[in-house]
C-alpha cells in the first residue's frame, strides 16, 4: 500500500485507533465508496448528499461552520486493507482542503489516520 504524502497537517499514526475513529474501510477496503460512505454516515450528511467528494466538500464544510473549539477527526484503516490509492489521495485532498477552509474561520481543525496493525501476529 503506497500512503499518503504526509506533509500535510494529516498525522499518520501507526497504531490501535480510539473508539472514536471512523473506519474507512468496507469489507477491509478503502475505496471511494467505503470513503464517501464513511463521512456519510460519521457526519450524518442530509439524504440528498450527491454521493461524491464535491458533495462531501461541501458538507464538511456546513461541519465546521457549526465548530466552536478546536477539533481532531479522527479516522482508521487496518494495516492490510486493500487500498484505492487514487481514492485515499482524493480523501487526503479534501481533508485538507477542508482544514485549509477551518483555518480561514480561526479554527484548527487536526486530523489523525491510524493505521491499525494486524492482531497477534509478528509482522
Amino acid at each position: 500500500m503506497s500512503l499518503l504524502d504526509l506533509n500535510s497537517s494529516i498525522t499518520l499514526l501507526h497504531a490501535v485507533a480510539p473508539a472514536n475513529a471512523m473506519s474507512l474501510a468496507d469489507n477491509n477496503s478503502v475505496n471511494r465508496d467505503s470513503i464517501l460512505h464513511c463521512l456519510q454516515t460519521s457526519f450524518q450528511f442530509p439524504d440528498y448528499f450527491g454521493g461524491n467528494f464535491d458533495a462531501a466538500y461541501d458538507l464538511l464544510l456546513d461541519k465546521v461552520d457549526t465548530l466552536k473549539q478546536a477539533t481532531v477527526w479522527r479516522f482508521a484503516m487496518h494495516s492490510k486493507a486493500n487500498v484505492d490509492n487514487d481514492a485515499l489521495a482524493c480523501w487526503q485532498q479534501l481533508m485538507q482542503d477542508t482544514q485549509d477552509y477551518a483555518s480561514t474561520k480561526g479554527l484548527a481543525l487536526d486530523v489523525e489516520l491510524y493505521i491499525e496493525p494486524c492482531r497477534g501476529s509478528n509482522t
